[in-house]
């Protein structure tokens, strides 16, 4: 995956714009720039280890929120106290999302012992306090998962996921 310089000026343009607090737009343009010198060419991961190393100090141990360098995010992403916040470095996430504070995307591992896919995350799709998104399923655009939600199987586009197993509301309700 080859990231441009423009697409990340972009990206951290509306990441500013998105975020309100200063701890989530530190983390948050930061990643940025971590992910473009991590996936733009082997030259850049190398000449910018430093800066990616600092990050992953910064973010992960200092901040509480990890967010690997190379996972595929969307412009305007959003964190809302972000502490805890854990999201699979394989995952793929739309534009405009929203986390809050204690989210895990993530994957399963089987009883045969191999790891299961990564969520796949539609545009503004808006993640409630301590919800948990995990396997190889799809989250469809617009979709709203509850705070404390367990989500295990595919959400559809507009769905609102809440309980443990989450189950998707009826439209309307």
């Amino acid at each position: 995956m080859t990231v441009t310089l423009k697409e990340t000026a972009r990206a951290i343009a509306e990441d500013y714009r998105c975020n309100a607090f200063l701890k989530p737009r530190c983390v948050v343009i930061f990643y940025r720039i971590a992910n473009y010198l991590a996936c733009r060419s082997r030259l850049t991961l190398l000449l910018g280890a430093p800066v990616i190393l600092l990050y992953i100090f910064v973010s992960e141990w200092i901040m509480g929120i990890e967010i690997p360098v190379k996972t595929r995010i969307g412009k305007g992403l959003t964190v809302y106290h972000g502490m805890g916040l854990v999201i699979n470095g394989f995952c793929t996430i739309g534009d405009y999302c929203v986390f809050r504070h204690g989210v895990t995307i993530g994957n399963t591992i089987r009883s045969d012992g191999t790891n299961s896919g990564v969520p796949v995350i539609g545009d503004r799709v808006e993640f409630g306090a301590h919800s948990v998104a995990l396997g190889d399923i799809h989250i469809g655009d617009g979709a709203r998962i509850g705070a404390g939600a367990v989500l295990l199987s595919d959400v559809p586009e507009g769905g609102v996921a809440v309980g443990v197993p989450a189950r998707v509301l009826e439209r309307g309700r």
